[in-house]
């Protein structure tokens, strides 16, 4: 037998990811060490320096290329951080000046008034901008602390030993379609850790291996998720920066949770966008068609009229709340930000609460570091410190707040903002379905779905699916493997389409991977990979479980080891 080419890397501490989480969690372990260090050096405190390898890998071509948000930014973890972030070049300049909440009908709105919005809606001083931007300057500031970040760099494999993880494999470059190697082919790296952090963000490929293989969700309620689509809109004329808008009812249907949302980031650029709960029943859903019917809208026209899109992206997200959130911790391993479900839905923000769970992780492993002990009983720490933080406690008063909305739009409304307001709510969760669950039948959907009229088009603000796909930046190499898998294709033109009437796959999908050709017995479903975002809907939605014990649909997904997009902006 040849000799194994793949390369090995010792590390201490190894960040899987390059978001807010694990961005902030490497930060802050490296000014823990360095208080450390100075404290042992002059006197302090006894024990020995500490000298730890920290590395943090990212799959996208550079740090904050696959990151995308809203996005309403609340400084709160970022202040603790680095208390001197507006002297180092914070990129998010725009203050929120104001923020509307607006119920659309088809032509009109009507404005909620402040006063009976509940806590987590009312935003205080927080900022406006781009979570691409963000992630790319904290990238700096990690890189600058010592901590050594590979970018397009992407985990593939979690490596054990036994029921320890150790680490990770990354993913072979320059491979054919078919497996064979390309003459500019690298072998991935075997990279062991002491302690492995994985915060890959929502439905993380290793992640979830993780919490299925230590069962960490055993006893909570199953994760749902909703897929948020995006667009950055430049316009000529003076805008309306730091003003928010968030919209609820048109275009969405009554059985269908989510909105749309407007922010003016500067003079000349809007973000506009569309979020719904991927628990929908109608198989012909397609969030980027509904983000065309929002802009039509004469509440976002008046900002965006004449303008052009100059970006787009999208990315699912956990809404499960409280009652989701997995065990964090298992020998050797934690998770953080959004593979953890840390999302305040009624708030309808993640970011900070990333941030400060990847600083909670770093006081635990930093105390691990110490006394040289990476178990998951003593990592269990770090369970407390996020329960005992203001994650668990804003999650905590939400926590019925999306599950309320499984009832339909109204009662939603009553039931989701009287516990937002109070706090009330049974102390256990109402049993909730899986996403992939929810599909009906065409015809069972469309009678209880909100009649739409057709998206349309223009050659400038408004776009169709692969027009907005070629503002995403995206490339993967055409004669690469193919990340996406049809693990039974005949069973989604034998019993996919019969079932629903239609293909849900190529009206889900933000990005027409999906597509489906030919005619009676030749028809299938073909799998356009290189139009990828990342976003991992189809492992989510897609209705057809083959085996259900294997958390795996008909649909899989694994992160490849190249490609994916490239956002500016988002």
């Amino acid at each position: 037998m040849g000799e194994d080419p793949r390369q090995t890397l010792e590390v201490d501490v190894l960040f899987v990811g390059g978001g807010p989480a694990n961005l902030a969690g490497a930060l802050r372990l490296t000014q823990l060490v360095a208080r450390h260090n100075e404290q042992v050096s002059t006197g302090e405190r006894p024990g020995r320096m500490l000298e730890p390898r920290i590395a943090l890998i990212e799959k996208g071509r550079d740090v904050g290329a696959h990151a995308l948000s809203g996005a309403i930014f609340d400084p709160v973890a970022l202040e603790e951080l680095l208390p001197d972030y507006q002297d180092r070049g914070f990129p998010f300049v725009q203050p929120l000046i104001r923020h509307d909440f607006r119920y659309l009908t088809t032509e009109s709105s009507i404005r909620i008034p402040d006063c009976l919005l509940p806590w987590a809606r009312r935003h205080g001083r927080c900022y406006l901008g781009s979570l691409q931007k963000l992630n790319l300057w904290l990238g700096e500031q990690v890189e600058a602390a010592g901590v050594s970040v590979f970018t397009e760099t992407c985990g593939v494999d979690i490596l054990y030993d036994g029921a320890r993880v150790c680490g990770v494999h990354t993913g072979d470059k320059g491979l054919e379609a078919g497996g064979g190697k390309k003459p500019n082919f690298e072998p991935g790296t075997a990279i062991h850790a002491k302690l492995t952090v994985f915060g890959e963000g929502p439905y993380g490929t290793l992640s979830e291996d993780l919490i299925h293989r230590f069962n960490l969700r055993d006893g909570c309620s199953p994760q749902s998720y909703a897929l948020g689509v995006k667009e950055l809109i430049r316009v000529g004329r003076t805008g309306a920066p730091g003003v928010a808008i968030h919209t609820i009812g048109y275009p969405l249907g009554p059985r269908v949770f989510g909105g749309g949302f407007c922010y003016g980031l500067d003079d000349h650029h809007f973000a506009v966008g569309m979020v719904c709960g991927l628990d929908w029943d109608d198989p012909q859903l397609d969030v980027q068609a509904q983000l065309q019917r929002l802009k039509k809208h004469p509440d976002i026209q008046r900002f965006i009229k004449g303008g052009t899109v100059v970006a787009y992206g999208a990315k699912t997200l956990p809404e499960g709340g409280y009652f989701a959130v997995p065990r964090l911790v298992v020998d050797g391993a934690m998770l953080v930000g959004d593979s953890a479900g840390f999302v305040n839905v009624p708030a309808g923000k993640g970011i900070h609460y990333a941030m400060k769970s990847g600083m909670l992780a770093a006081e635990t492993i930093y105390e691990a570091l110490v006394e040289e002990d990476t178990s998951a009983a003593r990592l269990a720490v770090y369970e407390t410190r996020v329960a005992d933080s203001y994650i668990m406690r804003d999650l905590y008063r939400g926590r019925h707040f999306r599950q309320a909305f499984a009832y339909g739009r109204l009662p939603g409304l009553l039931l989701g903002e009287l516990t937002a307001w109070t706090g009330w709510g049974p102390r256990k969760p109402r049993r909730a379905r899986c996403d992939f669950q929810t599909l009906r039948s065409l015809g069972e959907a469309r009678s209880k779905r909100w009649t739409r009229e057709p998206a349309q088009y223009d050659a400038g603000v408004m776009v169709d699916k692969l027009t907005d796909l070629s503002y995403s930046g995206t490339q993967h190499r055409e004669d690469q493997p193919s990340h996406i898998r049809i693990l039974d294709p005949v069973r989604c033109v034998n019993h996919c389409i019969p079932r629903f009437g239609d293909a849900p796959c190529i009206h889900f999908c933000p990005a027409n991977v999906y597509e489906l050709i030919g005619e009676g017995q030749s028809r299938r479903i073909q799998i356009n990979f290189a139009n990828c975002l990342h976003c991992k809907t189809c492992v989510i939605k897609d209705p057809i479980d083959v085996l259900a014990t294997d958390h795996i649909q008909n649909i899989s997904w694994r992160a490849p080891a190249e490609g994916g997009p490239r956002y500016q902006g988002l």
